[in-house]
């Protein structure tokens, strides 16, 4: 734990729960040689701490969170008896998959934006591996192993974001579980016409990607959309193109160019194309004379991002919310 925590990221995953409990441990850390003697410095000195921050750098490194509407501003439980209830659900869910017998929950508070974060821990089916046990004996021993399920709630948006195995419908019976152990409520809620993710307005080629001064976004381009045509009966099938293009400098709009190439309006009308994903990369300002950061991710209808949970990409949450792509 302490050599993952070791570096950049993971620094900072400790300075930020530091903060939220009102400590500021900057100019200790900037004393110190490197981040491994920080990782050491906080597992010794405040064991707790080290604790969530590497929950946090963990969550930080997943892509692909699944995203539900379920209501804002809900009150979520916090209390143990409201985990020892998710744990009970979880537990029901996975017995008729062997595994699950046991279960444990720990919660966390992120800000910026304001986010309760469930860690769900369920036990896995067992295995066994060669090994020697302490007194020198050869043999088979088990293991029981667990499995993660990430579930974030944000309240001032009303969605959850849930980063567990499995297919959509394996996703909406846990978030189902969440909504009725966590959020008080007595099922998933019916979210018809909440449609996470929006990327029609991506077709618009003078769309202005709008950014604030504190983004610090130094430019915005979009790399790659698919899209999916009108289905046409006399093909026998759904149709798919996928479209990428390099912008180069004083040449923008590569992409909507190459749209515009590659279908036909007279026949396949551009408002009866939906973009079903869009690859799109962010580069921010140069910090201290070093290479301007970049940040690519991918949006996918109706529900799905990779983007990760830190300082960047949640600045890339903002703005995808700004422009109407991420919906309320």
């Amino acid at each position: 734990m302490i050599n993952e925590l070791a570096c950049g990221a993971g620094t900072r995953a400790i300075l930020e729960e530091a903060t939220f409990w009102g400590k500021d441990w900057s100019a200790a850390f900037e004393e110190m040689e490197n981040d491994y003697e920080r990782a050491f410095w906080t597992f010794l000195n405040e064991p707790h701490r080290f604790e969530v921050a590497g929950a946090f750098h963990e969550m930080d490194r997943y892509s692909g969170w699944w995203r539900r509407f379920v209501g804002k501003r809900l009150e979520p439980g916090t209390e143990s008896d409201a985990l020892r209830e998710l744990e009970g659900g979880i537990r029901a869910y996975y017995r008729h998959q062997g595994r699950g017998r046991r279960c444990h929950v720990d919660v966390y508070q992120r800000h910026d934006p304001e986010r309760l974060c469930y860690f769900v821990y369920p036990e896995d089916i067992a295995t066994s591996e060669l090994g020697f046990e302490d007194g020198g004996e050869f043999g088979r021993r088990p293991r029981q192993s667990i499995f993660e399920i990430v579930i974030v709630y944000r309240p001032e948006e009303g969605y959850i974001e849930m980063h567990p195995e499995g297919v959509k419908k394996v996703k909406e019976e846990l978030a189902g579980i969440f909504c009725t152990t966590i959020l008080g409520l007595k099922e998933l809620p019916d979210d018809s016409g909440k449609v996470p993710y929006d990327l029609s307005y991506l077709k618009d080629p003078s769309f202005p990607f709008a950014r604030e001064p504190k983004d610090q976004v130094l430019d915005v381009e979009l790399k790659l959309i698919r899209l999916d045509l009108p289905f046409d009966k006399s093909k026998g099938s759904g149709r798919r193109i996928t479209l990428s293009a390099a912008s180069l400098p004083g040449a923008p709009n590569a992409l909507h160019r190459l749209l515009s190439e590659a279908i036909d309006q007279r026949n396949v009308p551009l408002d009866d194309v939906v973009i079903s994903q869009a690859k799109m990369q962010f580069t921010f300002n140069p910090v201290n004379g070093r290479q301007p950061r970049t940040l690519t991710f991918e949006v996918t209808y109706p529900d799905r991002c990779s983007l990760r949970d830190d300082p960047h990409d949640q600045i890339a949450k903002r703005c995808l919310k700004r422009w109407g792509i991420a919906r309320d």
